[in-house]
């Protein structure tokens, strides 16, 4: 299925390494995948890559690095959701994911709940909690870039998370 993707928008460098780092140390505790810290802001969107990319250059174009902010670190049952922290839904979030969706078909925003996730790893729930606990993590973080991502190829979905291919880069600078 070489029609299914993801955008995603992704801390700055600096913010991407501090996060990759608690997702390095969880997988290895945990023996749970390693992957990009992100927010999703589309999921599983059926399109092609050709129209997804001239939807999210023209999205983005001209937009600057914007602060999101945490409202708390929180677990789910959802495997992708293990152990995330919750991010606030500004206008900004909200005008990205509805013009995103608007042009994919995809989930109105009720739906979207922004969050970075920090483990993907099914767990009794006290060992979630127990992470949380052990987790310092700062209340704002900025995002510089949207990625298009796409599971492994031949993959017809997400599950294999460590076969995830970044497949386009734009950069929030101006």
């Amino acid at each position: 299925m070489d029609n299914l993707f993801s955008v995603w928008l992704v801390p700055q460098r600096k913010e991407e390494k501090e996060l990759n780092k608690i997702v390095k140390n969880l997988a290895k505790k945990y023996n749970s995948p390693i992957f990009i810290p992100h927010l999703t802001l589309l999921g599983n969107a059926m399109i092609s890559f050709e129209a997804l990319k001239s939807i999210v250059d023209e999205v983005f174009e001209d937009k600057k690095p914007l602060t999101i902010k945490k409202t708390k670190l929180n677990q789910s049952e959802q495997f992708f959701k293990t152990v995330f922290i919750e991010f606030e839904l500004s206008d900004i979030l909200k005008n990205f994911f509805i013009a995103l969706s608007k042009k994919t078909d995809k989930s109105s925003v009720e739906n979207f709940k922004p969050h970075i996730s920090l483990i993907y790893k099914l767990m009794p729930e006290s060992e979630k909690i127990r992470i949380i606990k052990s987790l310092d993590i700062k209340n704002n973080f900025i995002v510089d870039s949207a990625y298009i991502v796409a599971p492994k190829k031949g993959d017809a979905d997400f599950l294999n998370v460590e076969g995830w291919r970044v497949l386009y880069k734009k950069s929030l600078n101006s």
